[in-house]
């Protein structure tokens, strides 16, 4: 069984509590910078790489042409400050292909 490495690409402070954590990061200053590091990504022995949602909405083509293959597993998260919602929109689209329909949300009561 091969030990693959965990990768984390996104803006300086979001990625830099990650390196403490034996991830490799991926630092860029603009979203689409991450165009350019992509490549060394999918060359490294990644197993799972977490990319920051400015840099998944700048890529997703490229994430996309991976998206059928085992590893590496991306997965989205918010970047620093941020409110999120990218990776909540693409969970809910892999839920409506998979059930044929949306699902309802429920608000969440205080």
């Amino acid at each position: 069984m091969t030990a693959h490495r965990i990768a984390v690409v996104g803006d300086v402070t979001s990625v830099a509590g990650f390196r403490p954590l034996g991830f490799t990061v991926f630092p860029i200053e603009r979203a689409e910078d991450a165009r350019e590091v992509w490549p060394d990504v999918l060359r490294g022995d990644f197993g799972v790489v977490f990319v920051t949602e400015p840099v998944y909405a700048a890529i997703f083509d490229l994430v996309a042409e991976t998206a059928d293959e085992p590893i590496p597993a991306v997965t989205v998260i918010p970047a620093a400050g941020s409110a999120g919602g990218v990776g909540a929109a693409k969970l809910d689209r892999a839920i409506e292909r998979a059930l044929g329909t949306s699902v309802p949300q429920r608000e969440e009561e205080e």
